[in-house]
Protein backbone atom coordinates (compact mmCIF):
# COMPACT_ATOMS: atom_id res chain seq x y z
CA UNK A 1 0.00 0.00 0.00
CA UNK A 2 1.44 3.35 -1.04
CA UNK A 3 1.69 6.04 1.59
CA UNK A 4 0.72 9.57 0.52
CA UNK A 5 2.99 12.54 1.04
CA UNK A 6 0.54 13.96 3.62
CA UNK A 7 0.62 10.70 5.57
CA UNK A 8 4.41 10.61 5.45
CA UNK A 9 4.64 14.23 6.58
CA UNK A 10 2.27 13.50 9.48
CA UNK A 11 4.40 10.47 10.40
CA UNK A 12 7.57 12.58 10.36
CA UNK A 13 5.99 15.24 12.57
CA UNK A 14 4.83 12.53 14.95
CA UNK A 15 8.28 10.94 15.10
CA UNK A 16 10.15 14.16 15.82
CA UNK A 17 7.60 15.07 18.48
CA UNK A 18 7.94 11.68 20.18
CA UNK A 19 11.71 11.26 20.27
CA UNK A 20 14.95 12.84 19.08
CA UNK A 21 15.75 12.04 15.45
CA UNK A 22 19.30 13.18 14.60
CA UNK A 23 19.92 11.98 11.02
CA UNK A 24 18.06 11.61 7.76
CA UNK A 25 19.06 7.95 7.70
CA UNK A 26 17.45 7.37 11.11
CA UNK A 27 14.27 9.03 9.88
CA UNK A 28 14.30 7.05 6.60
CA UNK A 29 14.70 3.76 8.50
CA UNK A 30 11.87 4.65 10.89
CA UNK A 31 9.58 5.38 7.93
CA UNK A 32 10.77 2.57 5.66
CA UNK A 33 11.54 4.98 2.83
CA UNK A 34 14.62 6.36 1.06
CA UNK A 35 16.92 9.07 2.32
CA UNK A 36 16.23 11.10 -0.85
CA UNK A 37 12.50 11.10 -0.06
CA UNK A 38 13.17 12.08 3.55
CA UNK A 39 15.50 14.87 2.41
CA UNK A 40 12.70 16.39 0.27
CA UNK A 41 10.20 15.97 3.11
CA UNK A 42 12.52 17.72 5.57
CA UNK A 43 12.80 20.68 3.21
CA UNK A 44 9.05 20.82 2.52
CA UNK A 45 8.20 20.68 6.24
CA UNK A 46 10.74 23.39 7.11
CA UNK A 47 12.59 21.16 9.58
CA UNK A 48 15.93 22.23 11.02
CA UNK A 49 18.53 20.01 12.62
CA UNK A 50 19.39 21.00 16.18
CA UNK A 51 21.52 19.41 18.91
CA UNK A 52 18.29 17.83 20.17
CA UNK A 53 17.34 16.42 16.76
CA UNK A 54 15.11 17.63 13.94
CA UNK A 55 12.53 20.30 14.84
CA UNK A 56 10.24 22.62 12.95
CA UNK A 57 12.07 25.80 12.04
CA UNK A 58 11.07 29.13 13.52
CA UNK A 59 7.58 29.98 12.31
CA UNK A 60 7.33 26.83 10.19
CA UNK A 61 4.60 25.38 12.38
CA UNK A 62 2.26 28.08 11.08
CA UNK A 63 2.11 26.20 7.78
CA UNK A 64 0.33 23.37 9.63
CA UNK A 65 -2.50 25.52 10.96
CA UNK A 66 -5.69 25.26 8.93
CA UNK A 67 -7.92 27.45 11.10
CA UNK A 68 -8.28 29.14 14.48
CA UNK A 69 -11.65 29.66 16.19
CA UNK A 70 -11.71 31.46 19.55
CA UNK A 71 -14.62 30.98 21.93
CA UNK A 72 -14.24 32.83 25.21
CA UNK A 73 -10.92 31.77 26.72
CA UNK A 74 -10.43 28.75 24.45
CA UNK A 75 -8.79 28.75 21.01
CA UNK A 76 -9.56 25.74 18.80
CA UNK A 77 -6.77 25.25 16.26
CA UNK A 78 -7.35 22.78 13.39
CA UNK A 79 -4.38 21.08 11.71
CA UNK A 80 -3.86 18.31 9.16
CA UNK A 81 -4.04 14.81 10.70
CA UNK A 82 -1.00 14.08 12.85
CA UNK A 83 0.21 17.68 13.12
CA UNK A 84 -1.61 18.88 16.26
CA UNK A 85 1.05 17.68 18.70
CA UNK A 86 3.89 19.50 16.96
CA UNK A 87 1.82 22.70 16.67
CA UNK A 88 0.90 22.55 20.37
CA UNK A 89 4.50 21.95 21.33
CA UNK A 90 5.68 24.89 19.21
CA UNK A 91 3.07 27.14 20.84
CA UNK A 92 4.15 26.00 24.31
CA UNK A 93 7.85 26.47 23.54
CA UNK A 94 7.19 29.97 22.18
CA UNK A 95 5.82 30.99 25.62
CA UNK A 96 3.39 33.45 24.03
CA UNK A 97 2.02 36.19 26.23
CA UNK A 98 -1.52 35.33 27.29
CA UNK A 99 -1.37 31.68 26.18
CA UNK A 100 -1.67 29.63 29.36
CA UNK A 101 -1.25 26.15 27.84
CA UNK A 102 -2.31 23.69 25.16
CA UNK A 103 -3.84 20.25 24.76
CA UNK A 104 -3.38 18.37 21.48
CA UNK A 105 -5.27 15.57 19.80
CA UNK A 106 -4.55 14.25 16.31
CA UNK A 107 -5.79 17.20 14.25
CA UNK A 108 -6.98 19.69 16.87
CA UNK A 109 -5.23 21.82 19.48
CA UNK A 110 -7.03 23.53 22.35
CA UNK A 111 -5.17 26.56 23.70
CA UNK A 112 -6.26 28.40 26.83
CA UNK A 113 -5.88 32.14 26.26
CA UNK A 114 -6.27 35.18 28.48
CA UNK A 115 -5.85 38.91 27.93
CA UNK A 116 -3.86 39.44 24.74
CA UNK A 117 -3.45 35.70 24.24
CA UNK A 118 -5.67 35.52 21.18
CA UNK A 119 -3.75 38.27 19.35
CA UNK A 120 -0.44 36.75 20.43
CA UNK A 121 -1.50 33.34 19.16
CA UNK A 122 -2.77 34.67 15.82
CA UNK A 123 0.45 36.62 15.23
CA UNK A 124 2.56 33.53 15.92
CA UNK A 125 0.46 31.21 13.79
CA UNK A 126 -0.15 33.49 10.84
CA UNK A 127 3.02 35.52 10.79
Amino acid sequence: MTETKAQRHAAILGLIADRPIHTQQELAESLGTTQATVSRDIQELGLVRTAGGYRLGSGAFAAHVLSIEVVGFLAVIKTPPGAANIVARAIDEAMLIGVVGTIAGDDTVFAVVQGDGEASLRRALHG
